[in-house]
C-alpha cells in the first residue's frame, strides 16, 4: 500500500517537473525558452514609457503656433496681436456683469465701435449688417448643474453681425461668444478671448474676396453668465434665426490652452467631418463629449440653449486649461499664453471658410442623421468615422478575439495545463483581474477618503505630481502585489510563460466584452475598448510571431513587442485622461461641499491604472524578483506620504501670482427680513454669510476672527432662509455655511419689495395672486405653497410650474425663479401665481424675494472689505451684498 502511494507521488512529481520543464508553446511551433525577467528593468520600462507619453502630452498641450504680429500679417491671415488688443480693451472695463455699466455701456459701445469701423472697410463683394437686439423673455432651465429652475430676463442686449455675399443666401450659420462676465472677474478667458478672436475674424471675412456660399452670423451675446439668458433671447426671437442651420459656440472653463470640441450634434455627423478636415490644430474626442453628457461638470454653455430651444445642431468649443483662474480675479489676459489666440483664430477661420462653402449646410442629405466617432492624435490630425462603421469594426474585433482564444485553446494539452481546460483558465484569469480591479479601487478609494480627513485633503490640487506618488504608485503596487500572490498560490503548478499567455487572452477577452457592451449600448466611446482589443492582438499574436517567433527569449524583444502592441491605445487613453485630469482637478476646487474630492481623484487614478496596465501586468508571471520591486514602490509611496503630510508640498492652495491655484470662498453681506401675513416684521438680522466651494470648508482658517465668531447656519425659512443665486443646495450645503451676525446693515438701493396688487378667483378652487416686484438687476424668488395648496399656473413661463429637486434633508416643495435685467426696464416686474385652494387657510404661500447687488459701488461694503483683508493670499473671494425678504400671502 505504501509502495503504491509512493509510486503515485513520484509519478505526480514527475508530471509536475515535466510541466515546469515544458516550453511555453505547443510542439508544432517554434520553441520558447524559459524566461526570468528582471522586474526593475521591465516595469521601469513600462512606467517610463507611460511617463514619456505624459511628458509628450504636457509639452504639446503647452505649445502654440507663433503669434502673428500686425506688421507681418496679410489681409487673409489671422493676427493675434490685433485680437489681443481687443482682449486688453474689453477686460480693461473690469467685471462685466449683466446690468452693469461695464457690460451694458462700455463693452457694448466698444464692440459696436470696432464692428462699425470694420464695416466701413469691407470688400465690395461683401455685405455687412449690424443689429443691436434688446430682448426679454423667460424659460425653464432643466438639468442645469443637476438642478432645474425658471429664468426671467428683461432688456438683455445682443450685438449681431451678418456677413453675406452681394447675393444673400437663404442659409446661414452662427458663431457665438459672450462678452459678459461674473462679478469680481475681468473674464479674459471666459469669454472675452473668444469675442476678441471673433472681431479679428469679422475683419478678415469682411475684407476677403472669397465667395461665401452661405451667410455668416456672429453673435456677441451680453448675458451668458446670467444662466444663458441672452442666447435664449436671440434664438427664440431674432429676425435672422430662421436661416440658421448650425452653430459654433465658443466658451471657456479656464484661461487659454488648446480649445477642445466637447459637444457635437445632435446627429449631423458632417459637422465633425468639416471640423476634422479643415482646422490645422484639431483637439477633441467623442469620449470627452460623452463624459460631459454625464452631467459631472458643474457648468453649461449657450450650446444647450441653441440645441434645446432652437433645435439647431453644432459644435461646442471651449478652452479648458488653467481652470484654477476660471471665474476669479485672476482671469486676466496675462494668464493666456502667447500663441493661444493664434491657434484659436487659425482654427476658427479655417472652420468658418469650410462651412461657408459646404453644400451640406443647406442640405445634409443622409448626413442629417447618425453620429461620428472622433479623436484627435496629439493635436496633429483627427481620426473620424461614422458610428455605423465603428460598430462593424468593434464587432469584428470582438469576433477575432474570440476566434483567437478558441484557436489558442487547441494548442495546449491537459498535461501542460495541469489537467485544466485552457478556456476555463482564461475565464478564471478574467475573474481574477476583475477582482483585482475591485480590490484596488476599494483600497485606493478608502485611502482617498481617509486623506479627506487627514488635515491634508486636496494635497494634489496645486502640486498635481502628488497624484502620481500618492495614487498612481499605490495603485500599481496593489495590482502587482495581488498578481504576485496569485502567482505564488493559484498558478504555481503552471509554467509562467503559459500563465502570461492566459493573462493576455484574459485581458483580450475583458476588452472584447467591454467593446461589445459599449457598442451595443450605442456609445461611440466603444472605439477606445476596440483599440485595446485589435492592435494588441494583431501586433503581438501575428506580426511579432511572423517576424520573430522567439520574441519572448529576451527581455528587450519582449518589451519591444508589448510596448508596440499597446502603443496606439496607450497614446489615445493617455491623451483622454490628460484632458480629463486637466479639467477635473481645478473643478474639484468648486465642486461643492458634498463630494470628497480625494476619493474621486483616487478612484479615477486607480481605474486609469487598472485599464492602462491590464496587458502589462501579465509580465509579473515572468519576473523573478518582484518582491524587491514592490518594496521599492512601497518605499516611494512611504516617502511621498511623509512629504505630503509634513511639508508645504502637501498644502492644497497657492496664491502665487505667476500661477495661482486659490481656494474659492463666497462671502456675502446679508440682511434678512421676515414678515407675517399682515406685513408686520417678525424677525430681522444681518451680518456676514460665508459659503465655501470645496469640501474643505472653513477648516484651514484656524485664526480668522470672523470665522471663529460665526456659527453654522440653521434653516429658518424657504430654502433654509438663505438667498442663493441659483438652487445649488445639493452641492453647497446651506447647513455647512457660516453666519456671523453683527447687525451691521448694508446700505443698498433699490431695495427689494414685493407688492400684492390683485387677488381674485379665476376658477372655483383657483385663486390668482398678482404681484409687482422691484429691486436690483439680479433677484431670485422662492415660492413655497403651504401644505394642501398647489401652484397650478403662473405668468412666469408657459406650462405647469415645476418645483426644484428637493435637497436630501428637506421636504419643502419650492419653486425657484431667477430674474435679471440688462438695461433698466421702464416698468416694474409684474406676474401672477394661480394656487389651487381646496380649503380655507390663513396663509396660501410663503414667497421669499432676494436681492443680489453684484456690481457698482454697492458691490463691496466695509464689512466685506474687512473680511477680505483678513483672508490669506491663497484665497480668492467673490463677494457681494444680498438681501432676503420673506412674505406670507
Amino acid at each position: 500500500m505504501e509502495s503504491a502511494t509512493r509510486r503515485r507521488n513520484q509519478k505526480v512529481r514527475k508530471v509536475e517537473d515535466d510541466i515546469l520543464r515544458n516550453e511555453c508553446d505547443d510542439e508544432n511551433k517554434q520553441t520558447r525558452t524559459q524566461t526570468h525577467y528582471d522586474s526593475f528593468t521591465l516595469f521601469s520600462a513600462y512606467i517610463g514609457s507611460a511617463g514619456l507619453i505624459y511628458l509628450l502630452m504636457y509639452t504639446l498641450f503647452h505649445s502654440f503656433p507663433s503669434a502673428v504680429k500686425e506688421a507681418e500679417s496679410s489681409e487673409n491671415k489671422f493676427c493675434e496681436e490685433r485680437a489681443r488688443y481687443h482682449l486688453e480693451n474689453i477686460t480693461s472695463f473690469g467685471p462685466r456683469v449683466a446690468g452693469s455699466n461695464a457690460n451694458e455701456v462700455h463693452a457694448k459701445e466698444y464692440l459696436m465701435k470696432e464692428i462699425q469701423k470694420i464695416e466701413k472697410q469691407h470688400h465690395p463683394s461683401k455685405r455687412m449688417e449690424i443689429d443691436l437686439q434688446i430682448t426679454s423673455g423667460s424659460f425653464h432651465l432643466v438639468n442645469f448643474i443637476q438642478t432645474n429652475f425658471y429664468s426671467v430676463y428683461r432688456n438683455m442686449q445682443n450685438i449681431v453681425v451678418k456677413i453675406t455675399d452681394e447675393e444673400e443666401s437663404d442659409d446661414s450659420f452662427l458663431i457665438n461668444c459672450h462678452h459678459d462676465s461674473v462679478s469680481s472677474s475681468p473674464g479674459a478667458g471666459d469669454n472675452a478671448v473668444s469675442c476678441s478672436v471673433m472681431l479679428e475674424i469679422i475683419r478678415i471675412i469682411s475684407r476677403s474676396s472669397v465667395k461665401l456660399k452661405h451667410n455668416v452670423i456672429f453673435l456677441f451675446n451680453g448675458a451668458e453668465e446670467n444662466m444663458l439668458q441672452a442666447s435664449h433671447g436671440f434664438i427664440t426671437q431674432h429676425k435672422w434665426v430662421k436661416s440658421i442651420k448650425t452653430v459654433i459656440n465658443l466658451d471657456s472653463a479656464g484661461a487659454g490652452g488648446w480649445e477642445v470640441v466637447f459637444q457635437t450634434g445632435p446627429e449631423h455627423p458632417w459637422l465633425v467631418a468639416a471640423y476634422a478636415e479643415s482646422v490645422p490644430h484639431p483637439f477633441g474626442s467623442v469620449i470627452g463629449q460623452e463624459f460631459f453628457e454625464l452631467g459631472l461638470i458643474p457648468s453649461d454653455t449657450d450650446f444647450r440653449i441653441f440645441r434645446d430651444f432652437g433645435q439647431i445642431p453644432g459644435l461646442d468649443i471651449a478652452h479648458i486649461a488653467n481652470g484654477y483662474v476660471y471665474h476669479t480675479k485672476y482671469d486676466q489676459p496675462r494668464y493666456i499664453p502667447s500663441g493661444c489666440l493664434q491657434r484659436a483664430g487659425d482654427n476658427l477661420l479655417a472652420l468658418i471658410l469650410k462651412l461657408a462653402t459646404n453644400p451640406k449646410l443647406a442640405d445634409p442629405g443622409l448626413d442629417r442623421h447618425g453620429s461620428m466617432v472622433f479623436i484627435d492624435v496629439l493635436g496633429f490630425f483627427m481620426v473620424h468615422y461614422p458610428v455605423r462603421i465603428g460598430k462593424i469594426l468593434n464587432y469584428l474585433a470582438v469576433v477575432l478575439s474570440f476566434l483567437h482564444i478558441y484557436k489558442r485553446s487547441a494548442n495546449y494539452t491537459p498535461k501542460e495545463l495541469n489537467g485544466k481546460s485552457y478556456v476555463l483558465l482564461v475565464m478564471c484569469s478574467v475573474l481574477v483581474s476583475l477582482v483585482v480591479w475591485v480590490l484596488c479601487t476599494f483600497l485606493l478609494g478608502g485611502f482617498g477618503f481617509m486623506m479627506s480627513f487627514s488635515g491634508r485633503a486636496m494635497f494634489w490640487f496645486t502640486h498635481t505630481f502628488n497624484i502620481f506618488f500618492m495614487f498612481i504608485i499605490p495603485s500599481m503596487t496593489a495590482i502587482l502585489r495581488l498578481h504576485q500572490y496569485l502567482k505564488d498560490y493559484f498558478w504555481k503548478k503552471i509554467h509562467p510563460c503559459i500563465i502570461e499567455e492566459i493573462h493576455f487572452d484574459a485581458s483580450l477577452l475583458i476588452w472584447s466584452v467591454f467593446t461589445f457592451i459599449l457598442t451595443t449600448a450605442g456609445l461611440a466611446s466603444a472605439f477606445m475598448a476596440m483599440f485595446w482589443t485589435l492592435p494588441p492582438l494583431i501586433i503581438r499574436e501575428y506580426i511579432a510571431n511572423i517576424i520573430n517567433p522567439d520574441w519572448k527569449s529576451s527581455l528587450s524583444t519582449y518589451l519591444l513587442v508589448m510596448l508596440t502592441s499597446i502603443a496606439i491605445p496607450a497614446v489615445i487613453m493617455m491623451e483622454v485622461f490628460f484632458g480629463i485630469f486637466s479639467l477635473i482637478v481645478p473643478i474639484m476646487g468648486r465642486s461643492g461641499t458634498e463630494l470628497p474630492p480625494d476619493l474621486a481623484i483616487a478612484v479615477i487614478s486607480c481605474l486609469f491604472v487598472c485599464l492602462y496596465s491590464q496587458y502589462l501586468v501579465g509580465a509579473t508571471y515572468l519576473c523573478s524578483n518582484m518582491k524587491s520591486f514592490l518594496m521599492f514602490l512601497a518605499s516611494c509611496f512611504a516617502v511621498s506620504f511623509l512629504v505630503v503630510m509634513f511639508t508645504p508640498l502637501g498644502f492644497p492652495f497657492s496664491g502665487n501670482p505667476d500661477g495661482p491655484s486659490p481656494k474659492r470662498i463666497l462671502p456675502f453681506h446679508m440682511q434678512r427680513i421676515f414678515r407675517d401675513k399682515d406685513g408686520h416684521i417678525t424677525k430681522t438680522d444681518s451680518g456676514l454669510w460665508i459659503l465655501n466651494f470645496d469640501y474643505l470648508g472653513n477648516s484651514l482658517f484656524y485664526d480668522n476672527e470672523f470665522i471663529k465668531n460665526s456659527h453654522l447656519k440653521e434653516c429658518d425659512g424657504p430654502n433654509c432662509g438663505l438667498p442663493y443665486l441659483i438652487p445649488v443646495g445639493h452641492m453647497i450645503d446651506p447647513k455647512q455655511s457660516l453666519y456671523n451676525i453683527n447687525n451691521e446693515k448694508p446700505n443698498v438701493s433699490p431695495l427689494v419689495n414685493l407688492k400684492l396688487i390683485g387677488r381674485k378667483f379665476v376658477l372655483p378652487e383657483v385663486e390668482r395672486f398678482t404681484f409687482q416686484a422691484t429691486g436690483p438687476d439680479h433677484m431670485t424668488m422662492y415660492i413655497v405653497p403651504h401644505s394642501g395648496i398647489e401652484l397650478v399656473d403662473w405668468s412666469i413661463d408657459r406650462g405647469h410650474p415645476t418645483p426644484v429637486s428637493k435637497r436630501k434633508d428637506s421636504n419643502e416643495t419650492l419653486y425657484f425663479v431667477y430674474y435679471s435685467h440688462g438695461i433698466k426696464p421702464d416698468k416694474p416686474w409684474q406676474f401672477y401665481l394661480d394656487f389651487k385652494v381646496t380649503e380655507k387657510t390663513d396663509v396660501v404661500s410663503e414667497i421669499a424675494l432676494c436681492g443680489h447687488y453684484l456690481h457698482g459701488d454697492q458691490h463691496i461694503t466695509p464689512l466685506l472689505q474687512r473680511f477680505m483683508d483678513s483672508l490669506p493670499d491663497w484665497t480668492v473671494p467673490n463677494p457681494w451684498v444680498v438681501t432676503y425678504n420673506l412674505y406670507q400671502f
